[in-house]
């Protein structure tokens, strides 16, 4: 039985790693990766996705591309999103039309959804978190509220890809995730963010109204009220490394979508995104739910 021929870009980050640490030694796979920069164990095609003649080599012979290259910070500038987010997603959708690549999966993100957070948190962290919505979930239908820049650019991607999808060529089919909180393998777990904030070791008082995630730079002491109100959130929004990569895998195997768009989280009870569609369609089983920790994991003993 042949391999499928997958190609990452941008594989090396956060949502990458769920791959190299998953699914990269699966018999089943064969991985070509294509990165900004070269790396010391994994073969790497080199180049920008914004620099079309560089990266479209990449693409020949592969049956799938998982794009996750981008500007990933949330609070990015709009001019820090036009190359890497705009002009990189339209690149890869042309690269993989030249070369016939049938399957795209997008990386898209929970920011799309944004200003749902930033409307009702902190209240929103809680498990009966009461609301009009009651409780409030997010499904694949509920209106886009993009909270920036960045979430506007994952949009676009969508639409893109969704234009894409419905015309005459390659991709035909493409599964766009709007993907939750996905950690490295250190802080894999509901409690990573707020273990983050203690190693930094540095004193940050979160404002009224202000929503917390990885790419800023607080930090604060165990068990504070900062410390707890990081908890509640990742317990809301962590996807843990084993159940991206079965998404993944369950976008892989599908040939029945020509479009669609799925949540990439656990199966949280505290979640407000809805993970019923990916499972009727995909047969996503999330094996993952923050709800279960009460505890960071304990520290490794690394002294012989």
């Amino acid at each position: 039985m042949s391999k499928l021929r997958v190609l990452v870009t941008g594989p090396f980050g956060e949502a990458g790693e769920a791959i190299l640490n998953h699914l990269y030694d699966e018999d089943k796979y064969e991985f070509t990766f294509l990165n900004l920069e070269d790396h010391p164990e994994y073969e790497t095609h080199v180049a920008d996705v914004a620099d079309y003649d560089a990266m479209r080599p990449a693409f020949d012979n592969q049956d799938a591309v998982i794009h996750l290259a981008a500007q990933s910070d949330a609070g990015a500038d709009f001019r820090d999103v036009i190359e890497p987010n705009i002009i990189g997603t339209y690149n890869v959708l042309k690269a993989m039309n030249d070369a016939e690549v049938e399957t795209l999966i997008f990386a898209s993100s929970q920011r799309v959804m944004g200003l749902y957070e930033e409307d009702h948190a902190p209240e929103l962290y809680e498990e009966d978190y009461p609301s009009k919505f009651d409780p409030l979930r997010l499904t694949h239908e509920t209106l886009p509220k993009p909270d920036g820049y960045y979430g506007a650019s994952k949009m676009f991607g969508e639409h893109i890809c969704r234009n894409h999808a419905r015309r005459e060529g390659a991709p035909n089919q493409v599964y766009a995730l709007r993907i939750s909180s996905v950690r490295t393998e250190r802080y894999d777990h509901p409690y990573g963010d707020a273990e983050r904030g203690v190693e930094r070791g540095e004193e940050h008082k979160v404002e009224e109204g202000e929503v917390w995630d990885q790419s800023q730079t607080g930090s604060w002491e165990r068990g504070s009220e900062d410390y707890e109100r990081m908890v509640k959130r990742m317990k809301a929004t962590w996807t843990s490394q084993r159940d991206f990569a079965h998404l993944l895998e369950c976008c892989l195997e599908d040939d029945s979508v020509i479009f669609d768009v799925f949540y990439a989280v656990s199966d949280n009870a505290a979640r407000w995104f809805g993970t019923e569609h990916a499972k009727a369609v995909l047969g996503y089983e999330p094996k993952d739910d923050a709800s279960e920790w009460d505890s960071p994991p304990k520290p490794t003993n690394t002294a012989e």
